[in-house]
Formats: C-alpha cells, structure tokens, sequence
C-alpha cells in the first residue's frame, strides 16, 4: 500500500510540476513539502498543521483530500505529546493501564490464597486417600536360582506395611525392605500399604525358582 506522501509525490510527478511551483502556488514551504512526500512529519511543527498541509496539497493536486487524510490516519497517528508518529507506535491517552501496585498486591494475595488452598487439598488427599506403594524389588515374574529374594519398596511415612501377611518396619522416607524365603516355582508376593484412614494400595508380584 502506498503512503501519502507517495501518493503526493507520483501525482505531483505525474503533474511535471516542481517543489518551487507548488509551494509558490499552495504558499506551503518546499521544505515542508518536501518532508510531506518522505512521510517525515518531524519536520512539521504540529499534526493539526500536516493535516492542513496534505489538504492543501491533495486539493492542489486534485486529489479527494479526505481520502488521502484517511490514509494518513491509516498510517500514522499523535503521541501524547502531540507528535507525529507511525500508528504502530501510537499509545491512547484515554488508555488506562490495568497492571498497577494495587492489582500487583491483589494479584499476589490472590497467589498465595491459590497455593494454600492447592496444599491443604492435597494434604486432604494424602490423609484420606490410598497411600502411594512403589516396589523397586523384584520385578514381576523374575526367575533366580536363590533360596530367598529381597523385596524393596516406598510408601508414605505414614502408612504401615506389610509382605505376605508380615508387618514390615519403615525406614526414613517410607522405604522398607525384607528377605523372603522361596520355593520351587511361582512365589506370590502380595504387598499392602495401609494408611491412618484406613485405604488401602496393593501390589503383586510373582517370583519364579528354578
């Protein structure tokens, strides 16, 4: 899309017509002119005086200047200091920004309100839900020509354990470990975790002895 002063410039060229010949005509200074067909608006004391100067100009031309005003607004607009600058970069006066210290407090209280409610559910889980059961050893349907196998897990802290019917001691952390003797073939070991509130986890796993 072209600019205005582009528009401006292909007219005036289009025209034969010279800088001098229209700023003599239009009473516009050529420097003026000039900065209006580079779209550098720096030069121009306010936006209210480049609106005027690019009507002028475009009635000169014979141009529809309120067409070529809208491109004008399309592509640029006035800062809060009433410069001229490209609408990119342009900023609302009316503009209120949302994020200040009061939100910020807001916003922080409301964090922490977030968080705390998060943990005291999950604490909620922990004390009434199932407690976590992890064995580490051994793997299921694992085969050894050993007369007993160890059996390694984690639980909650809380929980209390048992192998096979036998309550086993925990140690830091909720790792409990034990030997269990074995037989020829499948051995069953079944592994329960049961926590203050009663819920159960379970596990399973089967030992083959060659």
């Amino acid at each position: 899309m072209k600019t205005v002063g582009q528009i401006l410039q292909t007219a005036r060229n289009a025209q034969k017509l010279d800088l001098k010949d229209v700023s003599r005509i239009t009473r516009i200074r050529a420097r003026f002119l000039d900065a209006v067909e580079a779209d550098d608006y720096t030069q121009l004391p306010s936006g209210a005086v480049a609106r005027g100067f690019i009507r002028n100009y475009s009635e000169f031309l014979e141009l529809k200047p309120e067409s070529i005003l809208a491109i004008f607004r399309r592509d640029f607009g006035e800062n809060e200091q009433g410069q001229i600058i490209p609408r990119g970069m342009v900023k609302p006066v009316s503009e209120v920004s949302f994020w200040t210290p009061r939100t910020t407090i807001i916003a922080a209280i409301a964090l922490i309100f977030t968080l705390f409610g998060a943990y005291l559910i999950f604490q909620y889980r922990v004390l009434t839900g199932p407690p976590s059961l992890r064995l580490v050893m051994p793997i299921d349907r694992q085969e050894t020509t050993e007369a007993t196998v160890e059996v390694v897990g984690i639980t909650s802290p809380e929980a209390t354990v048992s192998v096979n019917g036998q309550l086993v001691a925990l140690e830091k952390g909720g790792r409990f470990f034990l030997r269990l003797p074995l037989t020829p073939g499948d051995n069953i070991i079944s592994i329960m975790a049961t926590s203050k509130s009663g819920k159960t986890a379970s596990l399973m796993r089967t030992v083959v002895k060659k």
